[in-house]
């Protein structure tokens, strides 16, 4: 029972690989910032969430410690997320994302309702290798067999020390850990814009993340508005989720008789 990382809550069940710099928990809140662009406009939450995942390049980093996975970057708290766009030359109109792992969730619509594992690039000396691993340089055979060790275990994402800002920490997702994320709200703040320029979209409420499906098909209209595309409760995601969410709220009526 404890807390490694700033974004996890107090006094939950923390597990370590015997061997690997691996552990397994949950109760995370994670951010993401990205830079707001015209076209984002009309794109439901979902889309915009999906559009997160993206295919690595060589350039992005850590991007070669798995070979051929998408990636998803995040961070432990909105200062963290900003501060690593603004690193790369981001400007003021900012969609920031907010998600937490959804097997947390008092009722998960994702399944099965799994804890994240994660590998801990700061607590057991696995940043040594991160280091050589950020910066293309060559491994040697027991670091590579560690690493491969490491990714048959298939783990959720990599933690890792934002150097951006001092006392961050930053998040890596790999595709099967980004299907874990489940989101709590989005918002928006065009700061080259005068006059309303912020809007928000809620998709979970309360600390024990209270999911309302629905509300993954609201967009932004400019300048920043919000409105609803009444098409998304007919999509696979929507569907697929509200099949879990109504499983889960049955587990929670068979534990209370």
């Amino acid at each position: 029972m404890g807390k490694l990382f700033p974004n996890q809550s107090f006094g939950v069940n923390i597990l370590k690989h015997e061997e690997l710099p691996i552990l397994k928990s949950h109760e995370f809140d994670f951010f993401r910032c990205i830079e707001f662009k015209d076209n984002y406009y009309g794109k439901t939450v979902s889309a915009l969430h999906e559009g997160n995942l993206r295919v690595s390049k060589r350039d992005n980093r850590y991007s070669n410690l798995f070979p051929g996975q998408k990636l998803s970057y995040w961070a432990d708290c909105p200062q963290t997320a900003r501060t690593e766009i603004k690193k790369w030359g981001s400007g003021n109109n900012i969609l920031t994302f907010w998600a937490y792992d959804d097997g947390s969730s008092f009722v998960p619509t994702i399944y099965p309702a799994e804890s994240l594992r994660i590998i801990d690039g700061i607590h057991f000396e696995f940043d040594k290798i991160l280091k050589k691993v950020g910066n293309h340089e060559d491994l040697t055979n027991d670091e590579k067999e560690i690493i491969d060790r490491i990714g048959y275990e298939k783990p959720d994402c990599l933690a890792y020390k934002s150097e951006a800002k001092e006392g961050g920490v930053c998040f890596l997702f790999f595709e099967n850990g980004f299907k874990k994320l489940s989101l709590r709200e989005v918002s928006l703040r065009l700061g080259d814009k005068k006059g309303k320029n912020t809007a928000k979209v809620i998709c979970a409420s309360g600390s024990d993340y209270t999911p309302t499906l629905a509300r993954y098909g609201y967009y932004f209209s400019p300048i920043a508005k919000v409105k609803y595309n009444d098409s998304y409760i007919e999509s696979d995601e929507y569907i697929l989720r509200k099949q879990v969410e109504d499983y889960s709220h049955e587990k929670i009526v068979r534990r209370m008789r």
